[in-house]
């Protein structure tokens, strides 16, 4: 019977506990403290700033190259081709995305088309695929912006873009790249459809990661919740200043803060999500790499398979033994850089999200993608 009734007590005491709001449920201690769970996540914050391109953390300067050479093109007959290259997070979707919301606010009866490369070869039943549809709406325009995402996923991405641009009589195409794919295809791409400027995305400064940082905090809390700006500066050490993995922080940050039990924007909170997302040195744990395991890593960005590079993949183009390019591979994921999945009987192995844009600054910075 004392069992039953410390079972009934400590059910009591729960339950009361719950009554005043002290409950271990994340979004329940999120909205206590006046943030919308709904928000508090990657896909809303994405759509939102998508959709209020005015208030993304944008590359401002490259925007304004790109709006020039885009004035200039709407008054010439003439074809215009500018990649915008960067690392993962960096935000090229978004920078697309601003163009043309930009261009729709101008009024101009100049048309623009944003398409997903990846889908190009996409296959449809029963209807016209999405390539035949990009195709199908560009074919006969007089003069178009088109505006081509991730075009590094599309193993025919030179004849793909050659024939955009013979669908249409005057075209601008702004296309998005990583830098170490728009190295590979750099001078086939020039022979189709020439290059007449490149706009490089570099990683955001650090009052500009704080001020993209307070904005993303008003739009997904009820209440003013003012966060330190030290909380925001630790977040902008760790993340290098690349707004994916900045908002990634952001919210790891404020579910450690629940785990924890620690006072919002706590910067203990932000220290325990960089640990969680293997960002603790970071940039040092990359460019202390040896050669080999780099190169491996070259080989592992390059793929164009979403999960990654198999073993035996490897191992065939290094040239290299299975054991040594297993031992290799080990040894990356217990460094915490990269991740592996099965897949049926295959193992895939694939650069942790959060670490990728740290090894493409590094590679990008080397100058020599040639692994």
């Amino acid at each position: 019977m004392a069992g039953e009734d410390e079972k009934q007590n400590r059910f009591r005491t729960a339950f009361e506990r719950g009554q005043k709001g002290e409950i271990s449920d994340y979004k329940a201690w999120l909205q206590e403290r006046g943030i919308d769970p709904d928000r508090a996540n990657k896909s809303y914050i994405t759509r939102y700033f998508t959709e209020n391109p005015e208030q993304a953390p944008n590359h401002d300067e490259q925007l304004e190259d790109i709006a020039e050479f885009i004035g200039f093109f709407s008054t010439r007959e003439e074809t215009f081709h500018i990649p915008v290259i960067g690392v993962d997070g960096i935000g090229k979707t978004q920078l697309l995305h601003t163009i043309q919301r930009m261009l729709e606010q101008l009024g101009t009866d100049l048309p623009s088309q944003l398409y997903n490369a990846d889908r190009f070869k996409e296959e449809a039943q029963g209807e016209a695929s999405y390539w035949e549809d990009v195709l199908h709406k560009l074919s006969g325009l007089e003069k178009a912006v088109i505006l081509v995402d991730n075009s590094y996923q599309d193993k025919r991405i030179q004849h793909s873009l050659k024939q955009i641009n013979d669908q249409v009589q005057s075209s601008f195409i702004i296309s998005t790249w990583t830098p170490e794919q728009w190295r590979i295809h750099r001078e086939e791409i020039d022979d189709v459809v020439q290059v007449s400027n490149e706009a490089e995305l570099t990683p955001l400064n650090e009052a500009d990661t704080v001020e993209a940082l307070e904005k993303t905090v008003q739009e997904i809390s009820s209440q003013a919740n003012r966060f330190s700006t030290e909380f925001y500066r630790q977040i902008h050490q760790y993340s290098l200043g690349i707004p994916g993995v900045f908002h990634s922080l952001l919210r790891e940050a404020l579910h450690e803060t629940f785990v924890k039990g620690l006072d919002l924007g706590d910067t203990e909170a932000v220290v325990s999500a960089a640990e969680k997302l293997d960002l603790q040195n970071a940039e040092q744990r990359i460019y202390d790499l040896s050669d080999k395991k780099t190169t491996i890593l070259k080989h592992i960005l390059l793929s164009r398979h979403p999960d990654g590079r198999r073993p035996s993949e490897l191992v065939e183009l290094m040239d290299k033994d299975k054991s040594t390019v297993s031992y290799h591979l080990q040894n990356l994921v217990s460094e915490g850089v990269l991740q592996k999945e099965k897949a049926g009987r295959s193992t895939f192995y694939s650069v942790k999200p959060a670490l990728k844009p740290v090894l493409q600054l590094r590679i990008n910075g080397e100058g020599e993608i040639n692994a």
